[in-house]
């Protein structure tokens, strides 16, 4: 239903582009109509700014409406959509940043945890950027931080992550953030 409003919307757009520039080059005598419309063009031709004005504005509705994008996009940048027979639910993007923020939060390795989701067409794409404790195993700890994102997110949202990524800044010294 939603592509087949767009379709109306971009074929009612070029219906009133055509009329509008067919308004103004007829203001303009540059088309010319037959008989039947002469009253309607006498009309026109006298007026013309008024006319020119009006097929101005509705050109650029008419430019609006075939080339606006539909709020598709805004959603997916703010959240998912998910749709059910009861309705649809939203999940925002701070949702799934949250749901990674408390996964790490159990990996006491890990200091200085931030978290952002991409949320494209494709899916959803979280990445973890932190540091780690000293004598910390690296492909060990990411494993199982990838693998528990993962699963914790498509255990409460039902919606499965692309990809865990984990970006380590480097090794925490508690020493030099005392100082």
């Amino acid at each position: 239903m939603k592509y087949f409003k767009e379709f109306i919307l971009v074929i009612f757009s070029v219906c009133m582009l055509g009329l509008a520039i067919s308004v103004i080059l007829t203001s303009l005598e540059i088309f010319k109509v037959g008989l039947e419309l002469d009253d309607i063009v006498y009309y026109i031709v006298n007026n013309k700014i008024l006319v020119m004005g009006i097929g101005l504005i509705v050109s650029i509705l008419a430019l609006f409406g075939i080339f606006s994008s539909s709020d598709k996009d805004e959603n997916v940048k703010a959240g998912l959509a998910i749709k059910h027979e009861a309705g649809t639910v939203y999940i925002t993007k701070d949702t799934f940043e949250s749901i990674v923020l408390n996964v790490t939060r159990s990996f006491a390795a890990l200091k200085n945890v931030k978290v952002s989701v991409n949320i494209s067409e494709e899916g959803a794409y979280a990445n973890v950027y932190t540091y780690i404790m000293p004598d910390t195993v690296v492909p060990t700890l990411t494993a199982k931080l990838q693998e528990n994102i993962k699963d914790a997110v498509l255990k409460q949202t039902t919606v499965e992550i692309k990809e865990a990524n984990i970006k380590i800044k480097g090794v925490y010294n508690q020493l030099e953030k005392k100082a």
